[in-house]
């Protein structure tokens, strides 16, 4: 049996905030982030992020770690997608998202335990690495490529709806009202939650983390 294999049968039920533990009490978090690819397992250690796919194992020690960043990436089949990035002063990157791949149109989301993990893991990385910074959403270049491409969208549908009115062609209307409509509005919702800043690792943004509903009574 593998490593991530053993890791998930032992994992007892989730807690009230949804996190996941493994035999060891240990918190821990797993998806598969590519539809041909193994699952991976992350476990929060004492001093240590590390993480297994079954084959293939490492670790990244926390007092290492320069940078967390979070921000929201929507993915073709789940539009709410949200994903954690760490980085390493010398240069190495790991990161997961709250969605796993299970089928070429199908996906599972894992949204209460990754944001129950990522609100343990970012006060660990803060009390190890004092000086690591908390980043919270895109860089700033690439927030302003797409607020200008949003501009210029909303100016082109604008133009487009226009030029039906004048003889009212519904068909060309409904079409840009649906399809334009749907693009501005995500396009929108990536620039609203992904604004360029920082974040206290003790008080994660609400936007860049997944909506947890409370468990029924």
């Amino acid at each position: 049996m593998t490593d991530a294999a053993r890791l998930a049968n032992d994992m007892p039920p989730a807690a009230d905030d949804g996190l996941w533990r493994d035999h060891e009490d240990r918190p821990i978090f797993r998806h598969k982030p590519k539809l041909i690819g193994p699952e991976i397992v992350f476990t929060l250690q004492d001093r240590e992020i590390a993480w297994s796919d079954g084959r293939v194992s490492g670790s990244l020690p926390l007092h290492q770690i320069e940078s967390v960043r979070l921000v929201f990436r929507p993915a073709n089949l789940y539009t709410s997608r949200y994903r954690i990035e760490l980085r390493q002063r010398l240069g190495k990157r790991i990161w997961f998202s709250n969605i796993s791949w299970r089928g070429m149109v199908d996906v599972e989301a894992h949204d209460a335990p990754y944001a129950a993990f990522v609100r343990r893991l970012c006060p660990a990385i803060a009390k190890a690495s004092p000086k690591a910074q908390f980043i919270a959403g895109e860089p700033a270049w690439r927030y302003l490529a797409v607020a200008a491409i949003t501009a210029g969208l909303a100016v082109s549908l604008a133009y487009l709806a226009l030029a039906a009115l004048k003889p009212t062609n519904w068909g060309m209307l409904t079409l840009v009202a649906f399809i334009g409509g749907y693009t501005i509005w995500q396009m929108s919702l990536w620039l609203r939650k992904n604004r360029p800043g920082r974040f206290d690792p003790l008080a994660l943004p609400a936007d860049l983390l997944p909506s947890v509903k409370p468990p029924r009574a």
